[in-house]
């Protein structure tokens, strides 16, 4: 069976080397084994590292946070403590789950499992919206460009698309850049212009 690699990151160094015992006995692989003290001086993705386990008394926020963003993988926070705004920032942070409770490695394959594919389905939305939000700025920019064109060079709509389109391919570039370049030039000698 494929073995989740886990980074663990732990605010108390006893626990964690405890913790990290007990998951290698039921066979889970540790690649990592931190404090949170030394998060900052470890790259992550040199140990390629499948998610990370969270182990913290009192979850902060920027701790969270930090995690997320430096290391970009699923990650699982486990910890007693179970105050609504609590949860609520370590959720806004970017936790994969929040788990209220110690780490059961009998149920943990499960877990991490079920985060990793959230984590995934997490990183598609936000993909998608990405990729909807640039077509929509390019539509934007492209449509103004043709206007640009028609109305520098005297063309008609269909000859200003088709000049963009000619001019991305021949530098190898979208339509939504190479719009944008023509609008910063204009853009640049207007300001010339008034100077």
């Amino acid at each position: 069976m494929f073995k989740l690699k886990i980074a663990l990151i732990d605010d108390d160094q006893e626990r964690a080397h405890f913790i990290k015992t007990s998951l290698i006995e039921h066979d889970f692989d540790v690649v990592a084994c931190l404090t949170i003290d030394y998060v900052n001086l470890f790259k992550l993705e040199h140990l390629n590292a499948d998610i990370i386990l969270l182990d913290m008394d009192n979850p902060h926020r920027d701790i969270i946070e930090n995690c997320v963003s430096q290391f970009n993988l699923p990650t699982v926070l486990f910890t007693k403590n179970s105050h609504k705004d609590t949860i609520k920032s370590a959720i806004d942070a970017g936790v994969t789950a929040y788990i209220v409770d110690g780490i059961d490695p009998e149920k943990l394959q499960t877990i991490l499992e079920i985060s990793i594919e959230q984590f995934r389905k997490h990183k598609k939305l936000e993909d998608d919206l990405k990729e909807t939000k640039t077509k929509l700025a390019d539509r934007k920019d492209i449509e103004k460009a043709k206007v640009l064109l028609m109305q520098l060079h005297g063309l008609s709509e269909d000859s200003a698309f088709q000049l963009l389109r000619k001019n991305a391919m021949s530098h190898r570039m979208t339509m939504g850049e190479m719009s944008r370049r023509l609008l910063d030039a204009q853009a640049l000698l207007n300001n010339q212009l008034k100077d």
